[in-house]
């Protein structure tokens, strides 16, 4: 009996971490595209002061 409750108490943290992932992954994946939007719009930014005469009409 001690043993199957020393292997329970083993992989109940990893059950947790399991049971977390599609949240830990959806909340990585919604991280990415911010930090993707920001990099484009930095980039934006930056060719918008290189190049102002390319964005003069807009």
């Amino acid at each position: 009996m001690t043993m199957l409750k020393s292997i329970r108490q083993a992989c109940a943290p990893l059950l947790d971490w399991f049971h977390q992932f599609p949240e830990i992954l959806a909340a990585a994946l919604k991280e990415r595209q911010r930090q993707t939007v920001l990099i484009e719009q930095e980039a934006e930014r930056i060719d918008r002061i290189r190049n102002p005469s390319k964005y003069r009409l807009k």
